[in-house]
């Protein structure tokens, strides 16, 4: 565990020197969000509805933008080679990936989404199963992007490979993700926002806890009990065939 933690501070380490990469997906998650209102217009009857899939799609587009650097400057500093010579164990390295890039990339995400859910007219009392569900599902989206940047380690055009193995499994993702962000109501009818009385709207509160959060939850377990083992067998097949 005490080797674990050491990689994290390493990676954090290396991840602020190169603030950068997190300081441009960042940018990407807000540029993505703020262009949509200038493309279909202020009109909050018209963002309320895909208000948070916007948010979703913004936010898998702008995770997959980092995953092709994740073991990137490892391997061409020889560090997995050291990694595989030590004691710390290729799947625990996995690990501290999916938790440092998480960290730098996902969590200014979190902290920038009130902010755009205001501009995109989202309910507050919507705002903390968004953050709750945003938190869960680009966890599940960063353990997909560790996955795939193993496996498309060394090919030449890899950026091209992550699209094409992150977005078909991020699929269920943003759909649970989205339902999630989404609770169920639970309490009288009343008026939203802006002033309308479509059936079903609660402005009492909501039940976080909902199934479709709880599907996602279970993908993101299966994920992390998977996504190590398989990324540390797809590093060491690598370094195998590089040596």
């Amino acid at each position: 565990m005490n080797m674990l933690t050491a990689q994290i501070r390493r990676d954090l380490a290396l991840m602020w020197a190169g603030r950068g990469d997190a300081a441009v997906m960042l940018a990407f998650f807000l540029i993505i969000i703020t262009l949509f209102p200038l493309a279909v217009g202020p009109d909050p009857m018209r963002l309320q509805p895909v208000a948070l899939p916007v948010i979703w799609i913004a936010a898998l587009l702008a995770s997959l933008a980092g995953f092709p650097r994740i073991f990137a400057d490892d391997v061409r500093s020889g560090w997995i080679d050291q990694v595989a010579l030590s004691p710390l164990p290729l799947p625990l390295y996995a690990l501290s990936k999916v938790i440092t890039h998480w960290l730098v990339s996902a969590l200014p995400m979190l902290i920038a989404t009130p902010l755009m859910a205001v501009m995109l007219y989202v309910d507050m009392t919507r705002l903390a199963p968004l953050i709750l569900a945003l938190g869960i599902g680009t966890l599940a989206l960063t353990l997909l992007g560790v996955l795939a940047a193993a496996l498309g380690e060394g090919a030449r055009n890899s950026g091209g490979l992550m699209a094409i193995l992150v977005l078909p499994l991020a699929v269920p993702i943003l759909i649970f993700g989205t339902l999630a962000s989404s609770p169920i109501s639970s309490g009288p009818v009343g008026k939203d926002p802006v002033g309308n009385d479509p059936v079903g709207y609660d402005p009492a509160g909501y039940d976080i806890i909902t199934p479709h959060l709880l599907l996602l939850m279970a993908v993101t377990a299966v994920l992390l009990a998977i996504v190590p083992v398989a990324a540390a067998a797809a590093l060491a097949e690598a370094e195998a065939e590089s040596s």
